[in-house]
């Protein structure tokens, strides 16, 4: 069995309000990952694949920028 490893990017520049995922965790497609706020709207990131979290690379009230991978999922 080859693990897949999946890179989730932040869809828009802002700051992180919430994240709901910790490493060791198990997600399925779908679920939420982390709330981003931009422009005074908070934007949800859900996760793209079902895996196990291998890294979450942001935490509360830091600002993070468009693209820049927020958490790595190995499946």
């Amino acid at each position: 069995v080859k693990l897949v490893t999946h890179e989730i990017r932040c869809p828009l520049t802002g700051t992180v309000i919430e994240v709901s995922v910790s490493v060791g965790d198990t997600v399925t497609e779908g679920d939420l990952l982390v709330v981003i706020e931009s422009m005074k709207m908070e934007n949800e990131v859900f996760s793209e694949v079902s895996g196990t979290v291998t890294e979450v690379r942001i935490e509360e009230d830091q600002n993070v920028s468009e693209e820049a991978v927020i958490v790595v999922i190995r499946n």
